[in-house]
This record gives structure tokens, C-alpha cells and sequence, in this order.
């Protein structure tokens, strides 16, 4: 099993390598739309359920929500900054993709924006839209999110 280990790790290096490059290569718009969807299937492979859960759990009261996310095992802290407006605050960069060293584009930020969007929009059941603040990847100490929650009229 090590030998397989060796051969996938060896692998994959050489291919997030190549990756990266044609990540770097693209065009803004398509860039985005490809790290967009990234994003969105992760979080639907693990952190999805566990937003949804801190919703239903919280008695669908955002404040509360936002204080169950902070304080379960994510390692964040998400605020409330006014009545449309969160902010998620990373201490580390939790992508496994970068974790591993596989990938160390700044690009990637791109992909965890539509990941909390995604983890967002799935327990509050609203769109939201993400913009990054600053992220390790690009040069800061942590990774800040600003969150635009966007409220139907009805």
C-alpha cells in the first residue's frame, strides 16, 4: 500500500503541477467559472451537511448559527457585520488541495469563496455572494470572507 501511496503522491504532483499552470493560463472569467464549480463541489463532499446541521440546530437564528460555526471544529469565526453582511475569518488555509502542497496558485481563493457560498446558500437556503477580503495564499496571516446575504423581497 505505501508503494501505491508513493506512485499517486508522485503522480498527482506532476499533474496539479500542470494544473496550475493552465489555472494560471486562463482568463479571468473562465478562471473563475472553473474554480467557481471547484468550489461548490467540495463543499458538497464534506462541509455542506455540517452548515445545514448548524442551521437546523441553531432554531434557524443566524446569530446563533454563526456562533455554532465558530465554535464547532472548522476553525473559523464567522460574524454578523450589519443586517445583510457576514464576515468568515480562516486562521489556516483548510483547502487539502493546498494542505497537501499540491496546489499553492493564489487563484485558488476563487474556489474557497464559492465553497463558503455553497455551504452559505445550502443552509440558509438564500443566494449569497463571497468576496475575498485577504488570504494566505495571497500574502496574509489568515483568510477573510465578506459575505452578501441576498434577501428576496416577498
Amino acid at each position: 500500500m505505501d508503494e501505491i501511496a508513493a506512485e499517486l503522491k508522485h503522480f498527482l504532483e506532476y499533474w496539479f503541477a500542470g494544473f496550475e499552470q493552465g489555472l494560471e493560463a486562463l482568463e479571468p472569467r473562465a478562471q473563475a467559472a472553473l474554480l467557481h464549480m471547484c468550489g461548490r463541489a467540495c463543499a458538497q463532499s464534506y462541509t455542506v451537511p455540517l452548515f445545514r446541521e448548524a442551521w437546523q440546530q441553531s432554531g434557524e437564528d443566524l446569530e446563533c448559527f454563526l456562533q455554532r460555526l465558530s465554535q464547532g471544529g472548522l476553525k473559523a469565526r464567522y460574524e454578523r457585520l450589519d443586517a445583510t453582511t457576514l464576515k468568515a475569518t480562516y486562521f489556516s488555509c483548510d483547502c487539502d488541495l493546498v494542505r497537501l502542497g499540491l496546489v499553492k496558485s493564489p487563484a485558488l481563493c476563487e474556489c474557497s469563496a464559492a465553497n463558503l457560498g455553497e455551504n452559505l446558500e445550502q443552509a440558509l437556503g438564500m443566494p449569497v455572494s463571497v468576496a475575498i477580503e485577504g488570504s494566505i495564499l495571497r500574502g496574509g496571516s489568515e483568510c477573510v470572507f465578506r459575505v452578501s446575504l441576498k434577501q428576496e423581497d416577498g
